[in-house]
């Protein structure tokens, strides 16, 4: 981000965070429109999404639409975090609550670099479970301020698994750990309070983004991604989504996509992501180019009523809502040991997950029985000239267990491309362009 642009993330208490709301005259107005266009012959779309628009490949949605870094994030929670740790007064400790999709771990990760604090590992599940009180021997150094990225690593929904993180909030309410910082997702929160009846430290969150805020931070996102201004355009209606006009409102797709969003960057941008299509017979000026910017670039916004969604099927069996719990709760798990922190058989708990990668709500290598989950899984898209080529950077728990590691996401993944009907090639056999 342009350092002469303004940050337009705060953070603030958390008992101040308020999430964004539709504009009520922008509602009132739709709902009157809808009803007045029943009793009128529709006017013809400008586009029909059905027949004329194709989403964009993964590789120009990347450019687009790329995942932030986090820069603007790092840099007010810095200002947060000295301003409530920098004086006698101040608490010696403060958390940080992450919202889903904020990628508050990496944020926190990020901040311990940029201050020269002390980074936390947490420890591993065979720590958690054995109840190991010589991880917390960190908290003998005072000299140092910390940061612990991720507190819902520090324990397991099991009956021998709170230990580590009742002694952890002890020494911190006893003063005996030292200035630092906790991160917390919202479910691990909600989960310690009912839990554990001891004080957490004062918490701060990042402020909602309302849909003037959104927008700028979407057009951003784009003018970093692809090099040059584009015009995002509602496939129904030919009106301009972003950038945003100077002086002007946002528009009505930005301010709803800041209500559902709840004011959340990273939801709002995976929604955004799935929203967007091109012409397939635009002319190449006016079309994205997956080799590089041009201009006049012109992307078209699917109408909010034809946005694919993630559903949770209704079938999956009684297991999927402790599983998704348990999954939110610590930020992830893989797959042995949801078994073992499940009330149910292995083969329905495998059986669950395996439904619930299919549809896209898990992903495959955060459920691999071998992954180290207090690594980061990270996923990088190139295209080459044949296919669009994905590589996944995980590690597993024990280095002896790569080449399982590799072979069981390359089977699981496999299967998952081949119940979305991708084909793929024989040993040997010649690509003619229409296999994965």
């Amino acid at each position: 981000m342009n350092r002469k642009e303004q940050n337009l993330w705060e953070y603030v208490p958390l008992a101040d965070y308020a999430a964004p709301q539709a504009t009520i005259s922008r509602t009132i107005k739709s709902g009157i429109k809808d009803i007045w266009q029943r009793f009128q012959r529709q006017a013809p779309p400008v586009h029909d999404p059905a027949q004329n628009l194709e989403y964009l490949p993964p590789s120009v949605v990347g450019k687009v639409a790329p995942p932030s870094n986090w820069s603007g994030a790092v840099r007010a929670l810095e200002i947060a975090v000295k301003n409530e740790t920098g004086s006698a007064e101040a608490p010696s400790v403060m958390m940080v609550v992450g919202l889903p999709g904020s990628d508050n771990a990496q944020i926190l990760s990020r901040l311990a670099n940029a201050l020269g604090w002390r980074l936390i590992p947490a420890p591993d599940p065979q720590q958690i479970l054995s109840q190991e009180l010589t991880w917390l021997d960190w908290t003998k150094s005072t000299d140092t301020p910390w940061v612990l990225p991720d507190i819902a690593k520090t324990y397991l929904r099991h009956v021998r698994g709170l230990t580590l993180v009742r002694q952890l909030l002890a020494r911190i309410n006893a003063k005996a750990a030292g200035p630092g910082v906790i991160g917390c997702n919202s479910w691990a929160l909600a989960y310690l309070r009912r839990i554990l009846p001891v004080p957490l430290p004062g918490a701060v969150v990042a402020r909602a983004f309302d849909d003037h805020a959104l927008g700028r931070w979407l057009s951003r996102r784009a003018n970093d991604g692809y090099g040059r201004q584009i015009h995002f355009r509602q496939a129904d209606n030919g009106e301009t989504v972003l950038p945003p006009e100077a002086g002007t409102k946002a528009s009505a797709f930005v301010n709803q996509l800041a209500a559902r969003s709840f004011g959340i960057p990273g939801i709002a941008l995976e929604i955004w992501r799935r929203a967007l299509k091109r012409e397939p017979d635009q002319p190449a000026g006016e079309q994205v180019s997956e080799t590089g910017p041009t201009d006049g670039i012109t992307i078209w916004v699917e109408p909010w009523e034809k946005i694919p969604s993630l559903v949770v099927p209704s079938d999956l069996g009684p297991a999927s809502p402790i599983l998704m719990h348990s999954l939110l709760l610590h930020n992830g798990l893989p797959r042995n040991l949801a078994v073992n922190l499940l009330p149910f058989s292995a083969t329905e708990t495998g059986r669950t997950l395996l439904a619930l990668s299919d549809v896209g709500i898990v992903d495959t290598a955060m459920t691999s029985a071998y992954l180290q989950i207090l690594k980061p899984v990270t996923i990088v898209a190139s295209e080459g000239p044949w296919a669009t080529q994905y590589r996944v950077k995980a590690y597993p728990v024990d280095p002896r267990d790569q080449f399982r590691f590799t072979t069981d996401l390359t089977l699981r993944g496999k299967q998952a491309l081949m119940a979305l009907g991708v084909r793929f090639p024989a040993p040997g056999a010649p690509d003619n362009g229409d296999t994965a």
